[in-house]
């Protein structure tokens, strides 16, 4: 994510610690390769279908439009119909396919998706930007496999795509160092992990992340009905197959994945990194794109991280002399801030939430995200779910502060 913007629709959740002893020890930001691919669909202009005009064909190119308007917003539901209707009209043109199967794939319909995107990849099979979103497809299934082979027949159509070979790497990577790893599965999740040595590690984690499933799920009044992988890994594979800088503690990128040691019982460390973690996981499915204060202070809220006397010290000044930032400032990623700029990130993050929390009640606050996952911009989402602007809430939260 570009600071400054809303989240784009996929983001990574990051549990670090950063310099101060008291800082929070989550950062958030978006997975480069796969908010270009989010915002491919948006920018991308589809070809104009290569018939006559008729009544029927109007139609169709009149609905094809409407869905990437629908798209653009959000709104992948209204997007999902109106590509339904277009194909009611034509079924033989690549585009509408390629529309539905991205709204099948942002309303969590797999397999939906793969049906349609599989038909645009047949009607145009030089379209890189299908390969694209099949390759998702196949890596939200844990089909590593056929993720890369898609990824490779995107990279053949557009060699000059580095993130196409970037996300090729890094699945390779991936697949090489997973493909032998253990597997334990309860209803809500799937946990791999290599060597019967972390059996019991594996068992701990799900124990924990099934309280999260329910505790998380009461508070927010929603429960995922997609499974969620877990990944624990050892250090050095955490850091080969992420990327990720050494301070971090664990990643959410539409897949839960953490660096384990010789866990032998539950930490309180370790059942905050995973609320913190499946909190991201919620979020997500409720909204693909959510700007980042509000995402990493909920899960820090979930987490039941505390904002101590000195930290609300800090913040009174700060309030007093008006130099806590904009809410609207935070909206973008904090991977880029340095340890102490993350710092005051998360803490105004999990802050502004808690005040959401207490004044207007988790209720509303849920509201919010269900206003984002309908296409609002952030405004209008305060603005409907908690019946103030964006800018009265963010004066309030000040307010609060002083």
């Amino acid at each position: 994510m570009a600071a400054g913007r809303r989240g784009q629709g996929y983001m990574i959740g990051m549990a670090r610690r950063t310099g101060s002893p008291d800082a929070p020890r989550e950062g958030t930001g978006t997975h480069r390769f796969l908010a270009l691919l989010a915002a491919s669909f948006v920018l991308f202009a589809a070809p104009e279908p290569a018939f006559p005009e008729s009544a029927a064909q109007n139609t169709y190119i009149r609905c094809v439009k409407n869905g990437h308007q629908q798209m653009k917003a959000g709104d992948y539901q209204a997007a999902r119909d109106a590509f339904r209707e277009a194909l009611q009209y034509i079924d033989d043109d690549a585009a509408a396919h390629l529309g539905l199967g991205l709204a099948y794939f942002h309303l969590g319909d797999d397999t939906g998706a793969e049906r349609e995107l599989t038909r645009a990849a047949g009607i145009s099979p030089n379209s890189w930007e299908t390969y694209q979103w099949l390759g998702e497809v196949h890596y939200r299934q844990d089909n590593l496999e056929e993720a890369a082979q898609d990824w490779e027949r995107a990279a053949e159509l557009n060699p000059s795509s580095s993130e196409v070979r970037a996300r090729l790497e890094r699945i390779r990577r991936e697949h090489q160092t997973e493909k032998d790893f253990n597997r334990d599965v309860t209803s809500h999740f799937l946990v791999k992990y290599e060597g019967r040595e972390k059996i019991e590690a594996g068992k701990i984690v799900l124990r924990i992340l099934e309280d999260a499933y329910g505790e998380v799920g009461r508070g927010l009044a929603y429960y995922p009905d997609r499974e969620i992988q877990v990944i624990l890994y050892s250090s050095q594979q955490f850091q080969e197959v992420t990327d990720a800088p050494g301070w971090s503690g664990g990643i959410f990128d539409g897949k839960i994945r953490i660096p384990i040691g010789g866990i032998e019982k539950e930490t309180p460390g370790l059942r905050k990194l995973l609320f913190h973690e499946y909190t991201h996981a919620v979020v997500r499915s409720i909204v693909p794109r959510c700007p980042t204060w509000i995402n990493e202070g909920l899960a820090q809220y979930f987490e039941g991280r505390e904002i101590d006397a000195h930290q609300r010290e800090i913040m009174r000044r700060m309030a007093q002399s008006g130099k806590l930032p904009s809410l609207s400032d935070l909206e973008g990623s904090f991977m880029s801030l340095n340890n102490d700029q993350a710092f005051y990130a998360y803490l105004f993050s999990l802050s502004s939430i808690r005040y959401a929390v207490d004044t207007f009640g988790m209720y509303r606050v849920k509201m919010v995200l269900e206003q984002l996952g309908s296409g609002a911009d952030t405004g209008k989402a305060i603005d409907k779910a908690l019946m103030i602007s964006y800018e009265e809430f963010d004066r309030g939260w000040k307010r609060s502060l002083e």
